[in-house]
């Protein structure tokens, strides 16, 4: 404990409810780590169909210029072309094979190299979404000296152009075509990241730590009213947070207070219980020597003085040190009605020189209750009418 009145230190599981935990991997961090794998994983849903866009892009590409050399070898007469320039021109084109299909006939334009056997297919003419990814995946992990047909349409009337080419260029260029997305992801997610944690900074954690600050510098002197936390008025949740920080924290220092001013009390009301009761003991001891008068109303109202002397001995031992009363349980007994009221209107008016009190209650009008309680009771309604009567 800091200080009198300060909440305890509490013993747990992670260590002391009391003193504050030192934060190893704050807020900032995760959200930094948090925003990072979003943003990665956004990217990770826009790659997978950029690159199959980019595959099928790649052998639009050769296709196209398989159009142009469809062009020249049809413009061509008959083995005209030469062999180099043939070979030139399947070069440009990356292809090792050109074939243009016709509507009665299959006519090979060109051929270099002819592969031992053809991997894979793919028709370029209508390409399904999930085929192409499919299609940009095995080419991603396919090992060297693969070679893929490619079915494109066909120029000048004919029904479509083949081209058969060797894989490895193509797994290079979306290799490298995957490092650029992954390095411009990275750079995207770092300047997302931070500004998304310098706004939630701004927005939440500094507020969230304000209040996380108040709570433990309050628990540990909880009677400073310097502690208690200025609330922001910001039209939001931690605003919301604040104000109610802020009025708990009003309401436990008054609290505190209190118990305290009734602490304090109390041991004063104990003390004067203390002397009081020494006080009512010595006064019931003389009381006695009064029954050994010869007078004869000093003889009849000895007992009486006697049994009130009782009661505020009674009444004293069952006064708390906080300042209230604290209530015996009722014991309810049968008692004679008449003779409490007497006692009552002896106590109020004992020589009866003030106010005459009749009593009328029958004989034997017995009933069960508490004694001292219904004493006290009638005692009270008897000495406000006898005050309100002494007014008029």
């Amino acid at each position: 404990m800091s200080g009198p009145g300060a909440l305890p230190d509490i013993p747990t599981a992670g260590g002391t409810l009391g003193a504050p935990r030192k934060v190893r991997f704050g807020l900032a961090s995760r959200l930094l780590l948090l925003v990072t794998l979003f943003v990665m994983l956004a990217e990770v849903f826009i790659y997978v169909p950029s690159i199959a866009n980019f595959r099928n892009n790649w052998l639009r590409d050769r296709l196209s210029a398989a159009f142009t050399a469809a062009m020249v070898f049809e413009a061509a007469p008959a083995d005209m072309v030469p062999e180099g320039l043939s070979e030139q021109i399947l070069a440009s084109v990356g292809a090792k094979v050109i074939v243009l299909k016709m509507k009665d006939s299959r006519r090979l334009l060109a051929a270099m190299d002819m592969p031992p056997q053809i991997d894979d297919r793919f028709d370029l003419r209508d390409p399904g979404a999930f085929e192409s990814i499919a299609a940009a995946f095995r080419t991603l992990t396919s090992p060297p000296g693969r070679y893929l047909t490619v079915t494109g349409p066909g120029p000048m009337g004919a029904e479509f152009i083949e081209i058969t080419l060797e894989e490895a260029p193509l797994a290079k260029a979306m290799r490298a075509y995957s490092i650029n997305i992954l390095l411009l992801s990275l750079v995207i997610s770092a300047i997302v990241a931070c500004f998304a944690v310098l706004a939630l900074h701004l927005m939440v954690l500094r507020p969230v730590r304000r209040l996380t600050s108040s709570i433990t510098d309050f628990g540990s002197n909880p009677e400073n009213a310097a502690q208690i936390i200025e609330p922001s008025g910001r039209a939001h949740e931690i605003g919301v947070a604040e104000d109610a920080l802020a009025v708990m924290q009003r309401t436990l220092l008054d609290e505190l207070n209190q118990k305290k001013h009734l602490a304090a009390l109390g041991l004063a009301v104990a003390k004067i219980n203390h002397d009081l009761r020494n006080m009512l003991s010595s006064a019931q001891l003389l009381s006695d020597r009064l029954a050994e008068l010869s007078d004869p109303m000093g003889r009849r109202l000895a007992p009486k003085l006697v049994a009130t002397l009782d009661r505020a001995i009674a009444f004293c031992q069952s006064t708390l040190t906080y300042g209230r009363a604290a209530e015996r349980a009722p014991r309810p007994r049968k008692l004679s009605l008449r003779q409490l009221v007497g006692d009552v209107a002896d106590a109020v008016a004992p020589d009866g020189a003030r106010v005459k009190i009749s009593n009328e209650t029958p004989e034997n009008f017995d009933l069960r209750a508490d004694s001292e309680h219904l004493y006290r009771v009638l005692l009270n309604l008897a000495r406000n009418a006898v005050d309100e009567i002494g007014r008029a």
